[in-house]
């Protein structure tokens, strides 16, 4: 830490020298101009990249030899989420079609890199999307809507024996895990470049926690993805009558929490957030007594039944924590 005097001049205006280390660092001149930002905790934020393009981010990936497909699959996503434009993947000798099959999935998985040069033994991939101009608030609205839709599905295909119906909830959980890793990135960016969180109109401890709700909300998505899929395994007409009108109401109240957790986050709503911590403990208890009934029972369908519950459960208490990033959230807007 560097501490400077302030000096006063033209008896109204203070001056404070800037350190030369850091305006040649940043490429700066005499006469040109830097951005100031006075943030809500008071502090005084100066970007040297007024009015400038944020410079890409290039990173150069080796490809270990018989590297497993899924493992270079996660390598490649975490560089994605630490801000990287451009991923430059090497091999000493010809990248093997496995490997190949690896990168194309990953294009396909994420949101804005595409391949944009490809060699015997090196690919190239280019994130083509502006990530500033998204603002996190739409996709967390994005995220509740496809979530609340699958758990929406995935109970109707429970009900209604519709295995067509399952298969489609769990094939949709990848567009939720794609707008996540989408959230990562930018959260990234906006810590390494200020100027973009000013572009996306949020600040940095704010997108943190919006951060930590879409995580809530991609557990959730997978909440909705579990229950589809053991939905496929439940025989409906050896499941009593009244304990499948109990799941499903059990389910269409865990949807209203959810619906109201999200409100109370992006409205935001203190006392809405407060209602749904209590709700969602109440539907802990009552969840977990219904599970328990659904054990004695006898059958195939107990197991899966069982499952389908602990999922449900999960989600409101996923809610009660997307209510408790709201409550959060105030001692920062």
């Amino acid at each position: 830490m560097e501490t400077r005097k302030l000096q006063k001049t033209g008896g109204s205006t203070f001056i404070v020298s800037l350190p030369k280390h850091w305006v040649l660092s940043s490429r700066l001149k005499e006469g040109d101009s830097v951005s100031m930002t006075i943030e809500k905790n008071g502090l005084l934020t100066l970007d040297p990249s007024f009015g400038t393009t944020r410079p890409a981010s290039r990173i150069e990936v080796i490809v270990e030899d018989e590297e497993v497909g899924d493992h270079f699959l996660r390598r490649l996503i975490g560089l994605y989420i630490s801000g990287h434009d451009e991923i430059v993947i090497r091999s000493k000798t010809r990248i093997s079609p496995d490997i190949r099959k690896v990168v194309r999935d990953f294009t396909r998985r994420v949101i804005g890199p595409e391949i944009v040069e490809e060699t015997g033994n090196s690919i190239s991939i280019q994130d083509v999307a502006d990530h500033s101009h998204l603002d996190m608030r739409k996709i967390l609205r994005r995220m509740h809507l496809m979530s609340r839709s699958m758990h929406a599905d995935a109970m109707e295909a429970l009900t209604e024996s519709n295995k067509e119906l399952a298969s489609d909830v769990v094939a949709r959980d990848d567009e939720v895990d794609r707008l996540y890793w989408f959230m990562s990135k930018q959260l990234s960016m906006i810590v390494s470049d200020p100027s973009i969180a000013r572009k996306m109109d949020v600040g940095i401890s704010e997108a943190s926690f919006f951060l930590s709700a879409s995580k809530a909300l991609e557990r959730i998505a997978d909440h909705a993805e579990r229950i589809a899929h053991h939905a496929r395994s439940v025989s409906v007409e050896r499941v009593p009558e009244n304990v499948m009108d109990e799941i499903r109401n059990y389910g269409k109240t865990v949807l209203s929490v959810l619906d109201k957790s999200v409100e109370s986050l992006l409205k935001p709503d203190i006392k809405a957030a407060n209602e749904v911590v209590d709700e969602s403990e109440q539907l802990r208890v009552t969840g977990e007594e219904l599970t328990s009934r659904i054990m004695g029972q006898k059958g195939r369908s107990v197991v899966p039944m069982a499952l389908i519950m602990e999922s449900l459960v999960r989600t409101a208490l996923y809610s009660a924590d997307i209510a408790e990033i709201a409550i959060n959230l105030e001692g920062v807007r």
